[in-house]
């Protein structure tokens, strides 16, 4: 039983540790929400630098660590490349950038907001 507990409490602290050096570093994040109003079965696609780095669809937050730097930003709807939001973003060390995706029936984009719950 100690040694359970003793196993169990090494690692709790091993997890703690990473996680605060995670939000420690020198690292931008980037947050994004569907919008309130957007569809539930809208996913919503994103490649940031040219590379695939995901898909969320409603009641779930995409949220990438990124070097600081200048970064392109590209989010889409699957099937549907001509209402895509195409863009840069400008990461600060610690930055943290949040916004929430919306869509027009032509188009996506994103509005930026102080925080993304």
């Amino acid at each position: 039983m100690t040694a359970i507990c003793a196993l169990l409490f090494a690692s709790a602290n091993a997890t703690s540790a990473g996680q605060s050096e995670y939000y420690r570093s020198s690292n931008g994040v980037l947050r994004m929400k569907h919008s309130p109003v957007l569809g539930i079965n809208i996913p919503i696609t994103v490649w940031i630098n040219g590379a695939l780095e995901g898909a969320f669809a409603k009641g779930h937050v995409f949220e990438r660590s990124l070097a600081p730097g200048r970064h392109t930003i590209y989010a889409s709807r699957p099937s549907r490349p001509s209402q895509s939001y195409y863009g840069t973003l400008d990461v600060q060390p610690g930055g943290s950038y949040s916004f929430v995706v919306k869509c027009t029936p032509n188009q996506v984009y994103l509005v930026p907001v102080i925080q993304v719950n």
